[in-house]
C-alpha cells in the first residue's frame, strides 16, 4: 500500500481534525495512513488503523537540547525554519517510506516540510482550512475585530490576536515577511485544496504566482442522514421566534457579541435564543442546552424545534459545517455577511444574510422574515430539495488527486 502522511496543528478536535478523520476513515483500506500532530510541547506521530489513532512516537520540543526551558520549547510563527523540525520531518519521511504528504495545517510546525518532501521527490498537497497562509492571525480580523479582507490598514496598531502563542507578532509589521516566506514554501506544494471559489480567488489575488489549475475545490462531506420529519417550527406572528445557535465554542469568534447585541434590540422579547455547545457570556440571552456530540445533533434539534439557525461568526469561515447540519435538518440559516457563510447561503438559497455589524437592522430583518410565511416556506421547500455530499463522496475526490501523484502521472511543479 502507498503511505500518506497527514500534518495537523495541535489538538485531536475541531473542524480540521474531524474533516481529516472523515477522510482517513474512507481511504484507510487503500492507503497506510500516518498523522503528525503539532502539540504545544511536542510533535506526535500516529498511525491510523481501524478508525483509531495509535501513538508511534512523541518528539518533545526540547529534543537534542540539554537544558529544556519554557523558552526553548515555545513555538513561534516567526521561526519559518527550524533545524530540529527539519530533522524530524526528514526522519519520518524516510523511515516510514512516505509516498505523499497532505498538510492540513502548519500552526505549531515550521515551513520546512514541503521543501524536504520535494527534495525526496514526495508530492505535497496543502489544504486551506483558514487564512493562516494569508496572515499569521488567521481570522483576518483587524484591531477592531472587523473583517479586513486580507488588506492591512496603514497603521501599526496590532490586529486581533486569535491565540496566545501568536502574541510575539505585530501582524501589520510582519505581514510582508510572512507572505514572502509563505510564497517560498508554496513553491514546493503540488496541489492546493479548499472548499470554495471565493477562498481560491482570495489566495490567487494575494499570490498570483499560484497556478489556478493547481488549486482544487472540494466541499466537505457529512454523513448525517437527511431528516425526513419536520425539525423546525414555522414562525407565527406574536409568538416567540426560536433561533438556535450552536458550535463547539460559542465565543466571540462564533458571534457571542452579535447575539448579545441582537438581544439588546429585542425590547419586546420576541426572539428566543437557544444554544448548543460551550457558551461564553451569553447564558442570559437565552436557553443553554449544553454540549452535544456530532451524531446527537438531530435529536437535540427535534427537542428545540427552532425556526432558524443563527450563524453569526465575525470571521470569514472557509466552509462551516453548521450550515450543512442545519440544512440536513431542514432549518433555514440566518448567516453572517462575510466569507463562505454568505457565499453558501446565497448560492443555495438556504436562508438569509444578516449584517453582523448592525444589530438594529438585523433585529428588524428577523422580525420581517418571521412575519412573511410565504417567503419562509419558499426557503424551507428549497432546503428540502437539497442533496448533501457524503464523506465517501468527498474522499473519492481526494483519492482522484492522490492517485494522480501516486500512480506516476507527470506532475507540473
Amino acid at each position: 500500500m502507498k503511505k500518506i502522511l497527514y500534518v495537523l496543528h495541535s489538538g485531536m478536535t475541531g473542524g480540521s481534525f474531524f474533516t481529516t478523520k472523515d477522510l482517513m476513515s474512507n481511504i484507510d483500506d487503500e492507503y497506510e495512513i500516518y498523522l503528525l500532530s503539532g502539540e504545544n510541547d511536542s510533535l506526535r506521530l500516529y498511525e491510523f488503523l481501524n478508525n483509531d489513532f495509535r501513538l508511534i512516537k512523541k518528539y518533545p520540543r526540547h529534543y537534542k537540547t540539554d537544558n529544556p526551558t519554557s523558552e526553548n520549547m515555545k513555538w513561534s510563527a516567526k521561526e519559518f525554519h527550524n533545524s530540529w523540525l527539519t530533522y524530524i520531518y526528514f526522519d519520518i519521511l524516510t523511515k516510514y517510506d512516505i509516498d505523499l504528504v497532505h498538510i492540513m495545517h502548519l500552526i505549531n510546525h515550521s515551513f520546512d516540510l514541503p521543501a524536504i518532501a520535494k527534495k525526496l521527490d514526495i508530492p505535497t498537497v496543502l489544504s486551506i482550512h483558514d487564512f493562516y497562509y494569508l496572515c499569521p492571525f488567521y481570522t483576518l480580523l483587524d484591531e477592531n475585530k472587523k473583517y479586513c479582507g486580507g488588506v492591512c490598514k496603514n497603521n501599526n496598531e496590532n490586529c486581533y490576536i486569535p491565540m496566545d502563542s501568536l502574541n510575539d507578532i505585530n501582524s501589520k509589521e510582519f505581514i510582508g515577511k510572512w507572505r514572502e516566506n509563505v510564497l517560498r514554501m508554496f513553491e514546493s506544494v503540488d496541489t492546493f485544496i479548499s472548499t470554495s471559489n471565493i477562498i481560491k480567488e482570495l489566495f490567487i489575488s494575494t499570490y498570483p504566482q499560484i497556478k489556478p489549475e493547481t488549486f482544487k475545490i472540494i466541499e466537505h462531506g457529512r454523513d448525517l442522514a437527511k431528516i425526513e420529519d419536520q425539525c423546525y417550527e414555522v414562525p407565527v406572528k406574536n409568538e416567540p421566534i426560536k433561533i438556535l445557535c450552536f458550535a463547539n465554542h460559542l465565543n466571540e469568534m462564533k458571534g457571542s457579541e452579535v447575539i448579545k447585541n441582537i438581544k439588546r434590540e429585542d425590547k419586546n422579547n420576541l426572539i428566543e435564543f437557544h444554544f448548543l455547545g460551550n457558551c461564553y457570556g451569553i447564558d442570559e440571552c437565552g436557553t443553554n442546552h449544553g454540549r452535544f456530540e456530532r451524531q446527537d445533533f438531530p435529536k437535540k434539534v427535534r427537542e428545540i424545534k427552532p425556526s432558524f439557525v443563527g450563524i453569526f461568526s465575525i470571521w470569514p469561515e472557509t466552509y462551516c459545517y453548521a450550515i450543512t447540519e442545519s440544512w440536513i435538518c431542514g432549518i433555514p440559516v440566518l448567516g453572517s455577511n462575510i466569507g463562505v457563510v454568505e457565499d453558501r447561503v446565497l448560492k443555495n438559497n438556504g436562508g438569509w444574510i444578516i449584517d453582523i455589524n448592525n444589530p438594529k437592522k438585523t433585529y428588524e430583518q428577523i422580525i420581517e422574515i418571521s412575519n412573511n410565511p410565504q417567503e419562509y416556506s419558499e426557503v424551507t421547500d428549497n432546503i428540502n430539495r437539497m442533496n448533501f455530499k457524503s464523506t465517501r463522496e468527498m474522499a473519492g475526490e481526494y483519492k482522484d488527486i492522490y492517485n494522480k501523484f501516486l500512480k506516476g502521472e507527470p506532475v507540473e511543479r
